[in-house]
């Protein structure tokens, strides 16, 4: 009995690490994206967004909700939609709060077609649908090998380093930091 009561002790331990690195990675690649797009666009490079570190949390919290329909792997049409419109109310739900209680808009999408409020445009979801088919094709899969390869002592590690130093950032950078607004 004590065996299997350890057994899924460690089974949601390393399922909380697994998502957490999809967290963590979708705030990566989110930050990452933004520069790259940015730098192309308007020709300089700033970190956007509320932290001091290379993520922008919204994109990890739009990686778990794009993980989160991962049963619809099978269906891709449904898929590409689904992860428009998670993302899309992601995005939405966040700008919107944003805006509304924290006094801040850190995107302004109202110069561009199809926008709503200026908090959600169709080039975004876009783009996120199809950063959804990447993620559920290409990278989640080549994640969920790499760390299944891995110790799960390692893996925790991981996980423990990168939570201390993003719990600091967010502590930082809500005392210091002023974010890119519009």
């Amino acid at each position: 009995m004590m065996t299997i009561a350890i057994t899924r002790k460690q089974w949601n331990i390393n399922w909380l690490c697994y998502l957490f690195l999809i967290f963590i990675t979708g705030c990566f690649v989110g930050w990452v994206y933004e520069e790259v797009f940015y730098w192309i666009t308007e020709g300089l490079l700033r970190n956007r967004g509320i932290l001091y570190g290379p993520w922008l949390p919204i994109y990890g919290i739009g990686a778990l909700g794009i993980y989160s329909m991962k049963p619809l792997k099978k269906k891709p049409i449904l898929l590409v939609f689904l992860c428009a419109g998670v993302t899309g109310v992601v995005e939405y739900i966040i700008g919107f709060a944003g805006i509304h209680l924290f006094g801040m808009r850190l995107w302004d999408y109202r110069g561009l077609r199809w926008n709503l409020d200026g908090i959600i445009c169709f080039r975004s979801v876009v783009s996120f649908a199809v950063m959804g088919l990447v993620f559920h094709y290409l990278l989640e899969p080549a994640a969920e090998h790499m760390v299944g390869k891995m110790s799960p002592k390692i893996v925790l590690g991981i996980c423990l380093t990168l939570f201390f130093i993003f719990s600091v950032d967010c502590i930082l950078s809500a005392m210091f930091r002023t974010p890119i607004t519009y």
